[in-house]
């Protein structure tokens, strides 16, 4: 399997929710461009968690952060392309 390297721009947003946007963006070019595949979003959903996701917080702020996260992998899994 090939190493799918995230681009900068989607990991450099303050918030997640422009990351994830940004992310879902991304993923569906290259699905359109190069079809689907096994772990699609898995770099985009490593590089999301890794900036903005801590897991040792538990504040209303990082539980909600982890709910958007759980729902681009959600998303991830179940994306089909037109």
């Amino acid at each position: 399997m090939k190493k799918i390297k995230v681009a900068k721009s989607i990991t450099a947003p303050a918030k997640i929710d422009t990351a994830i946007e940004r992310a879902k963006t991304a993923l569906i070019a290259r699905a359109n461009k190069s079809g689907l595949y096994e772990d699609f979003g898995a770099a985009e959903i490593r590089a999301i968690e890794d900036k903005y996701i801590d897991l040792s917080d538990f504040y209303n702020e990082m539980l909600k952060q982890k709910a958007q996260l759980k729902q681009f992998v959600s998303w991830c899994q179940n994306y089909q392309a037109s």
